[in-house]
């Protein structure tokens, strides 16, 4: 797998799981709004939404929030590879710059927790 790679399939998780909260199994919209008091569990933590500090993280983080970033993202990723292949294209096919690209090493970064991060990504 190679960083493109990489970075498509974590887009794709965070693009599903934004709509799986915007969209019920039907195909149906949903409502996205936080509840007044909720349990989350990351990991051994609990967190409630009725601290008014996660509550605050968790609606600055919403489904609409995470699908326009997914979208930013994404076109990154697609200047990025218009941009090799025009450097391919003009160097006959022969690539001149092997090396990960710093930007696409740091869009990598948040997800280096990820079993499949290669540590010769990291910027």
């Amino acid at each position: 797998m190679d960083l493109v790679e990489f970075l498509t399939a974590r887009l794709d998780e965070d693009e599903r799981t934004a709509r799986g909260v915007l969209w019920d199994g039907s195909g149906n919209e949903l409502q996205w709004s936080l509840p007044f008091s909720a349990t989350i569990q990351v990991g051994t933590e609990l967190f409630t939404t009725d601290d008014g500090a996660v509550a605050e993280h968790i609606a600055r983080h919403d489904p609409a929030r995470v699908l326009a970033e997914v979208d930013a993202k994404r076109r990154i990723l697609a200047d990025y590879e218009r941009f090799v292949a025009e450097r391919r294209r003009m160097m006959g096919g022969w690539d001149s710059y092997p090396e990960v690209s710093p930007i696409l090493a740091a869009l990598a970064l948040p997800y280096a927790d990820h079993p499949d991060y290669d540590e010769a990504w990291r910027p």
